[in-house]
């Protein structure tokens, strides 16, 4: 039995026993207080730590990389446009707003558990906790029921978990927060609405501000496979618990004689998973670093999932005499949340990662190589 799954039943445990025990306390003091109900009290208190602590963890790791969480959003809204068809038009409006979506959703959800944590305007807490519920409840039932997607998003990349445990996990944060939405009016303020409602909005704020500096730099913590330090020709070829490399899907193919071992000496990538999409400042600026490395033993190799037909042209406006390589797009979104990114390998190890905005010169590289 894994940490999560464990982890898992002593959430169903203490919602268990929360509505057990104040089925019991009710028997004998119907309609009474949550204060004159000691033990459901203590519970209640047991049951906010640790629902606004699971939700502090789940929000943090989604603002950690809220592209990531965009990325599955997308892949809701176009499961749910290829499932019910005549609604498709309407899906299709969400795809342009994932990104921000994903921001609000993982900032707010790192709010909401200061919230249920300090007892702030519980009445409007609980309400907003059920709806968020309810609403994921639905999303990872279709998923297990469908099949359609294969993970939710719900931890990021920090905790991957099927369909069935995250509709699972989901039912049982139902059950557990329905006596704290039953005796939400008789929850206190810690220390006071003022003081708690403060620390809400300062929360909101920081994790907000936390999460733009992730999206335009990179995640400051790396849960992916090709995080630095990572062998990569043991991670595309060694089997993981499941049966599958962790780096899966790894296969680069070459247009012509453009061709560079990315596993041999010092190679610097420059992905694009998206050339049309990709920032043009960082391109122009990409060209002026191979002339820069020219004649150094450092090689350079663009990978993107652009085509040949549509990538030809796009070096020529940017001027880029490096090599291409093409790989699936999904992997290159995985490998660094910038587009485009830049990994310098040496012998097959990443040894760091760079977003666009923070693109390398060559005196950064030949220090990071050192």
């Amino acid at each position: 039995m894994t940490i999560y799954q464990l982890i898992g039943l002593a959430f169903a445990a203490v919602a268990l026993l929360t509505l057990i025990i104040n089925f019991i306390e009710n028997a004998n003091r119907k309609g009474a207080p949550l204060s004159e109900l000691p033990l459901t009290n203590a519970l209640i208190i047991l049951s906010r730590i640790m629902v606004g602590v699971l939700f502090f963890y789940s929000g943090f790791v989604k603002a950690n990389d809220y592209i990531g969480f965009a990325y599955k959003l997308e892949e809701y809204f176009t499961v749910f446009g290829e499932h019910f068809s005549p609604l498709k038009g309407f899906f299709d409006i969400f795809v342009p707003l994932a990104e921000p979506m994903a921001w609000f959703i993982s900032v707010f959800e790192i709010a909401l558990a200061v919230s249920i944590l300090l007892g702030w305007q519980m009445r409007l807490t609980m309400w907003l906790s059920v709806l968020m519920m309810v609403f994921f409840t639905i999303l990872t039932a279709y998923s297990h029921v469908t099949g359609a997607v294969t993970d939710c998003g719900c931890f990021g990349d920090a905790l991957k978990i099927t369909p069935f445990e995250s509709f699972m996990k989901d039912v049982i944060l139902l059950f557990m927060i329905a006596p704290i939405f039953r005796y939400r009016n008789d929850i206190k303020a810690f220390p006071s609405q003022l003081s708690a409602g403060l620390m809400t909005g300062v929360t909101f704020l920081l994790a907000g501000i936390f999460s733009y500096y992730c999206h335009e730099n990179l995640p400051v913590v790396d849960y992916r496979a090709y995080k630095e330090g990572v062998y990569l020709p043991a991670c595309t070829t060694q089997a993981g618990p499941d049966g599958i490399p962790k780096c899966k899907d790894w296969y680069i193919s070459f247009m012509g004689d453009e061709k560079v071992d990315a596993f041999q000496g010092k190679v610097l990538l420059i992905i694009a998973y998206n050339m049309n999409k990709a920032d043009e400042g960082a391109l122009f600026q990409s060209a002026t670093l191979f002339d820069e490395l020219e004649g150094s033993d450092i090689q350079v190799l663009g990978l993107t999932a652009t085509g040949p037909s549509s990538l030809t042209p796009l070096k020529e406006k940017y001027k880029l005499k490096y090599p291409f390589g093409f790989m699936d797009e999904t992997v290159l979104k995985t490998i660094v949340r910038s587009n485009p990114g830049f990994v310098l390998l040496q012998d097959g190890v990443i040894l760091k990662k760079w977003h666009h905005n923070n693109q390398p010169d060559i005196v950064e590289l030949e220090k990071t190589l050192k």
